[in-house]
């Protein structure tokens, strides 16, 4: 390579992306340098990442949270830009392909989970640090202290450093320098020469300190970034161990297996929302349990929006299940309002029926608050209307009884259509209720 082209190579493109998301104004121009050029881009831009030599994006702008506060408790309220987030994972692996780089600036503590809700992927910069065996977790508040390890990021970070998290990678197969720490901890990190982790403020939001932050932040990623390439020139990958072919397929096969798993699971943790919710989504939430959970097909057309069938393998219903969703117990009016929905169903009054019920939506704060009995004298109005009840707390013990194996499918159903009253689960087995006598069920 002649200097010339050297020097054409050290020049960079750089797009800063989406700033007005952490409440910050773009200059109107491009900032340029001897260097590099910035060019800010707001959240909505049309251009590609892959059509600049690199990206520089804060953490966070593809995820939304917001605390809540409820009658009872508080909730924590999200959403993600699946759409847009799925755009620019393949764009930034476009990027990083052609050899560019992404640098996130970690402004803020990273949301992961809440209970039994999953946010590890729900962010560009997350998905850039899901290896495994790469640990990461949050300070108990932020500090602004950092001990630098490398000296093109000094000016930038004695100005504008600050961390809110910190990690720990036991994975050897990832390349990595440490750009900051706090105590030992490491809390920003070049991973693979290409990505950089920066923890960092948000800027004033006033055009000569958003000049300065992003060009000093631009001069420390450009003159690594030059260093690095100068370490380990591309061609050398031209030069390929056997073992590598060999290893890649595992990897690929390694990362089918988990991607199944991670799904398996999304799906798994989702059939307990049926605990919590109420009006339409619980409906949608029971029917994916039938659906997902025992494999029982369900039909959704009626007008009835709390009514569904459940359907035998020849599309033909076999069971009415009418659900709802209370603060309280089971009343006679839900029953009645069973019944009055299998009337207006055109089935006869016989015709097998479930009414399925989350209770103690708001009172229950735990699994064992929510196990409430239901009342004797409703068991017995529900046996003499030929309805059979369930907890949504019952419906999922007996889903773990199906997918442990411990009741077949066909046995599942002649439960559902042959009983009325209450159909209790629990942990060690299930029994039918009908307020006069138990029939043993395990």
């Amino acid at each position: 390579m002649t200097e010339a082209e050297e020097k054409e190579k050290r020049f960079y493109n750089i797009l800063v992306f989406g700033i007005e998301k952490k409440g910050l104004t773009a200059p109107n121009d491009p900032l340029r340098t001897r260097n590099f050029c910035l060019y800010f881009e707001p959240y909505t831009a049309q251009c590609r990442f892959n059509e600049f030599d690199g990206v520089i994006l804060f953490q966070g702008i593809f995820e939304q949270f917001q605390w809540t506060s409820g009658p009872w408790r508080q909730y924590l309220n999200y959403a993600c830009d699946a759409d847009d987030l799925d755009k620019r994972k393949k764009e930034s692996l476009l990027l990083l392909k052609a050899g560019g780089f992404l640098c996130f600036l970690l402004n803020e503590p990273f949301m992961d989970r809440e209970n039994e809700r999953d946010f590890r992927g729900s962010d560009l910069a997350k998905h850039h640090l899901n290896y495994a065996s790469l640990h990461r977790d949050n300070f108990p508040e932020r500090i602004t202290h950092l001990s630098i390890k490398m000296d093109e990021f000094r000016e930038f970070l004695d100005l504008h450093g600050a961390a809110n998290s910190f990690f720990q990678n036991y994975n050897r197969a990832i390349e990595w320098r440490v750009i900051s720490e706090v105590s030992g901890y490491v809390t920003g990190m070049i991973i693979d020469r290409s990505q950089y982790f920066i923890p960092a403020l948000v800027p004033d939001n006033r055009p000569d300190v958003i000049a300065e932050y992003f060009t000093l932040l631009g001069d420390a990623v450009t003159s690594t970034y030059n260093k690095l390439r100068q370490d380990l020139p591309n061609w050398l990958y031209e030069f390929q161990f056997i073992e590598e072919e060999t290893l890649e397929t595992e990897i690929a096969a390694l990362k089918m297996k988990l991607s199944n798993i991670s799904e398996r699971l999304r799906h798994v943790r989702r059939f307990k929302f049926v605990l919590a919710l109420y009006g339409d989504e619980l409906v949608a939430s029971v029917v994916r349990v039938f659906k997902e959970g025992f494999g029982i097909a369900v039909d959704t057309t009626d007008e009835l929006r709390e009514d569904f069938k459940l359907l035998d393998n020849k599309s033909k219903p076999f069971c009415l299940c009418e659900v709802k969703g209370t603060n309280k117990g089971i009343k006679r009016e839900h029953i009645n309002q069973a019944d009055s929905h299998r009337e207006r169903s055109d089935f006869n009054h016989d015709f097998p029926t479930l009414l399925i019920m989350n209770t103690n939506i708001k009172n229950a704060r735990s699994v064992v608050e929510k196990d409430q009995e239901i009342a004797c004298e409703q068991i017995l109005h529900a046996k003499k209307m030929n309805i059979l009840l369930l907890r949504t707390l019952d419906l999922l013990e007996l889903l773990r009884f199906y997918l442990n194996g411990q009741i077949a499918s066909n046995d599942l159903k002649i439960l559902l259509i042959n009983n009325t009253g209450w159909l209790k689960v629990g942990k060690d087995g299930y029994a039918i209720i009908t307020g006069e006598e138990i029939t043993d069920g395990t």
